[in-house]
């Protein structure tokens, strides 16, 4: 049967979805290559104006160029509402390289950026601060003032009683220190931002609510659907054992181990007939091998699963096998 061919609107909504992935940092490193070697290819080495004609041309020329350089592109479902609704490829493309770039860029206001895309990150900053971002992390900082766009990271800030250190977050979530370490966790696609100290004290706050003080072992939750800040104990070694490769989940989502294992392992988790309410006990480490965290998933609720290409299927033991 002869090979069906992508139209042109399936080949730019696959490639947004491929810069999309890249700037959460879910990419694998050919897909990296790919896209970083756009910037030579494509944008402009002096200032530019966008107009109708370049993105024009940026949008056939991109795609025709994605296409020829990953090997066997799979054709992805696509709703007729994602073909046609999001924006050009041509912009997107510039905006990656303009607010994306994998790696620590001078920006307007002496504002610095850093991404982790597939791998851990360590930075100092000018004042001595160390950070430790997970994959898939954004963070722009500016002297002891830090927003946390995305993602996760252990901070180890240097006292300086005269000069508080500031971390922002979404929904307008602030945490000032003076000198401590903690990790802070804000996923967009998690319903819970978390702050967690491991030495020293924190303030953690938020518009219109009580600010909340943390010590060593104390974490602080924002319930992003709740809109509601609370305090608990907390094992915050564990919580910043990300660093090493372990992840631990107590009491997690289905949503955060999908997550995980994205990140060690680079496969997506499918669940047919998922079960109502998953409540995630499960220490992962990136050292073990794939089947077994698989196991062990399974085991936690009697599924079976197939390991394909770029995602793990788990089913009910009474479902019909996969093709």
């Amino acid at each position: 049967m002869k090979e069906e061919k992508l139209t042109a609107k399936e080949k730019a909504a696959i490639t947004r979805d491929l810069f999309e992935r890249y700037r959460r940092g879910e990419t694998s490193q050919t897909e990296n290559e790919v896209i970083e070697s756009l910037e030579s290819a494509f944008i402009p080495k002096k200032e530019f104006e966008i107009t109708d004609e370049l993105i024009d041309e940026l949008n056939t020329e991109t795609t025709d160029f994605i296409f020829r350089k990953i090997e066997n592109p799979k054709k992805r479902r696509l709703s007729p509402i994602l073909i046609g609704s999001v924006a050009s490829i041509a912009l997107l493309v510039i905006g990656i390289f303009v607010f994306y770039k994998p790696q620590s860029q001078q920006t307007k206001d002496n504002e610095i950026q850093y991404v982790a895309t597939d791998a851990i990150k360590n930075i100092t900053l000018s004042d001595g601060s160390q950070i430790i971002l997970n994959s898939g992390t954004r963070l722009r900082e500016n002297s002891r003032e830090v927003w946390l766009d995305e993602g996760e990271a252990f901070f180890n800030v240097k006292p300086d009683a005269n000069n508080p250190f500031v971390v922002h977050l979404r929904n307008d979530l602030k945490v000032r220190v003076l000198g401590t370490s903690f990790t802070i966790q804000t996923y967009e696609e998690l319903p819970l931002q978390e702050v967690s100290v491991l030495s020293g004290k924190v303030n953690v706050s938020i518009q219109n609510s009580p600010s909340i003080e943390l010590i060593a072992n104390q974490q602080a939750i924002y319930n992003v659907t709740e809109k509601e800040l609370s305090k608990k104990t907390t094992n915050s070694a564990q919580k910043a054992a990300w660093r090493s490769g372990t992840i631990v989940l107590e009491n997690g989502t289905a949503e955060e181990l999908r997550l995980r294992i994205r990140q060690l392992y680079d496969k997506n988790i499918v669940f047919e007939n998922q079960p109502e309410a998953m409540s995630i006990n499960i220490t992962l480490d990136k050292t073990a091998a794939l089947n077994e965290i698989a196991d062990e998933i399974a085991t936690l609720y009697d599924l079976s699963y197939q390991i394909a290409d770029d995602k793990i299927v788990f089913q009910s033991q009474n479902a019909t096998e996969l093709p």
